[in-house]
């Protein structure tokens, strides 16, 4: 476990410093900066957005502009936004945790849904209940995030309500139950196909009670792995949610951020979502090797 966190802590320092760097690099080539919008203001001479672009770096190299934002941020220094004149740090916080709200919210509904249905279908064989599962995760997974909030924002508006927190939920969660079915309903159905399943059922173990003592923690594994990969596309389906759906959140407060050119904010977002991705990867990866003793064992060979 130690290696493994070890690796996981080196892995994630290259990633967020390649990421960042990246980010930092096209926002720089993208041209103009914030400060656009004051030069056609009469009012503004050309020495107080002089003075602006100084304060702000924007008057240094790429490489020195870079290099002190990340000084800043081993000092925990995000610097300061220059849209809200607010420390970045607390932008950053706020919006983070509305959005990781409905984000665990959506990832616990599409979890809960995903294992319902699988165990059902497996536990009935009955092909009209694998055909609905089927169709659930055709649809699911062809329906893009953009239809479905567009979907949720017209049933709002239709009923005379704002779209709320529950339909947010429900646009972010529908692709991964897609996702997660899939692979939970396949990897169940062969373990219980397997040796020592014939075995317990000769036992004469009932089916439920093999398929909840013997099948579920074998076939959970895949599962897993794919719950960590689906984070980061969780995060950006939060994106095009909000957006579309009009909820403060992470989401929205980078494409604002990246539309008014508010670098401070937007590397700050860029930061926290690697952070995010890199976090629920690891937690993924240890919850695996926890479960899984073949998995344990392998790790101490390395």
């Amino acid at each position: 476990m130690f290696k493994l966190l070890i690796r996981k802590c080196i892995q994630g320092i290259l990633m967020v410093l390649i990421v960042s760097a990246l980010s930092f690099g096209l926002l720089s080539s993208a041209g103009g900066d914030a400060f656009a919008a004051l030069r056609d203001n009469p009012q503004v001479s050309a020495e107080t957005i002089a003075k602006l672009q100084s304060d702000f770096d924007f008057d240094k190299p790429f490489a020195t502009r870079f290099a002190n934002w990340l000084s800043g941020v081993v000092r925990g220094d995000l610097g300061e936004s220059i849209t809200f004149k607010t420390p970045v740090s607390t932008i950053v916080s706020t919006r983070l945790m509305s959005t990781l709200t409905v984000c665990i919210a959506a990832f616990a509904m599409a979890i809960a849904v995903s294992l319902l249905v699988s165990i059902i279908a497996v536990y009935t064989r009955h092909r009209t209940i694998d055909m609905i599962a089927e169709l659930i995760v055709t649809i699911t997974n062809s329906v893009p995030r953009i239809v479905l909030a567009v979907v949720a924002l017209a049933i709002a508006a239709s009923v005379g309500t704002v779209a709320g927190t529950g339909s947010i939920i429900v646009v972010l969660a529908i692709p991964l139950v897609g996702i997660f079915l899939a692979q939970f309903r396949s990897s169940l159905a062969e373990t219980m196909s397997r040796d020592y399943i014939v075995v317990a059922r000769s036992k004469g173990l009932s089916e439920f009670s093999i398929l909840m003592r013997h099948a579920i923690r074998p076939s959970i594994g895949p599962l897993i792995t794919v719950a960590g990969l689906s984070i980061g596309a969780l995060l950006g389906g939060s994106i095009i949610a909000e957006s579309v759906l009009g909820r403060p959140g992470i989401g929205s407060l980078l494409v604002s951020s990246v539309r008014s050119r508010d670098i401070p904010v937007v590397m700050g977002v860029v930061l926290a979502i690697s952070i995010g991705v890199w976090l629920f990867n690891t937690l993924a990866d240890v919850i695996l090797l926890i479960n899984d003793k073949r998995l344990r064992t392998a790790e101490l060979d390395v």
